[in-house]
């Protein structure tokens, strides 16, 4: 509480100065557990904006331009790069820009080592085992964001304390996508939504599996009336969402 009271006048300080603070999350500041109310309406008093992976356009440009980078200051590619080298790259490489520059600086160094000029073989054989590390990466407010749409609520409810139907089963699907998808453990997830012990994360994960284990018919309240589905219909939707 301390920190964060001294970071809202730092906040407020540089804000009277007529500065700006740019600051960046995997959460919308509403969704961030432990951070306080004041801290809270300040930030969300901004702009505040969901950054999108690059596209595929978007992650060929990055490769051009690191490309011509590197090699104007490593003098290793006496040819510009092939075109079908850099789609290759751009194509199986989705994740973010920080995965796409560690496979470009590996084939460049590669090329390098072995003084040849890259080509589409040779990224291929470079970039086998990196791009089998690189599975796509799901954020827990991700999939809060579809669950809450898919249900008819919202993520702040699903933080909330509300035990009604909606909510509760929008809850028990998010903690078990998210401990299914993400890397988090049981008491990061349940800090995460709303301060729940990780005993009610496995609580929730249990009745989830026992409800897609007999496939059970699931009936809600949706902001348009009764709504009625099989679990494992609503999983497969909710993944292929993420």
């Amino acid at each position: 509480p301390s920190t964060q009271e001294e970071f809202l006048h730092t906040f407020n300080t540089i804000n009277l100065a007529g500065k700006q603070v740019v600051l960046a999350c995997d959460a919308h500041p509403k969704m961030i557990g432990h951070l306080s109310e004041k801290l809270v309406n300040r930030f969300v008093s901004g702009m505040v904006v969901k950054i999108q992976t690059p596209d595929f356009h978007t992650r060929c440009q990055i490769c051009r331009q690191y490309f011509r980078t590197k090699n104007s200051k490593l003098k290793t590619q006496n040819s510009p790069v092939p075109e079908s080298v850099i789609k290759y790259i751009a194509e199986n490489l989705r994740t973010n820009v920080r995965e796409l520059e560690g496979a470009l600086l590996k084939v460049i160094a590669y090329s390098a080592l072995k003084n040849n000029n890259i080509n589409l073989s040779m990224a291929k054989a470079v970039l086998t085992e990196h791009l089998e590390r690189c599975d796509p990466i799901v954020h827990v407010s991700d999939i809060e964001s579809a669950v809450a749409a898919y249900f008819g609520t919202t993520p702040t409810k699903i933080h909330s304390p509300k035990k009604d139907r909606t909510v509760a089963l929008a809850r028990h699907f998010s903690m078990y996508l998210t401990r299914k998808h993400t890397k988090m453990s049981s008491s990061e997830v349940g800090r995460f939504m709303g301060n729940k012990n990780h005993a009610t994360v496995l609580l929730a994960c249990k009745k989830i599996e026992e409800m897609l284990k007999r496939n059970a018919e699931i009936h809600w309240q949706g902001p348009d009336g009764n709504k009625v589905c099989k679990a494992r219909t609503i999983i497969t939707h909710l993944e292929a969402s993420l």
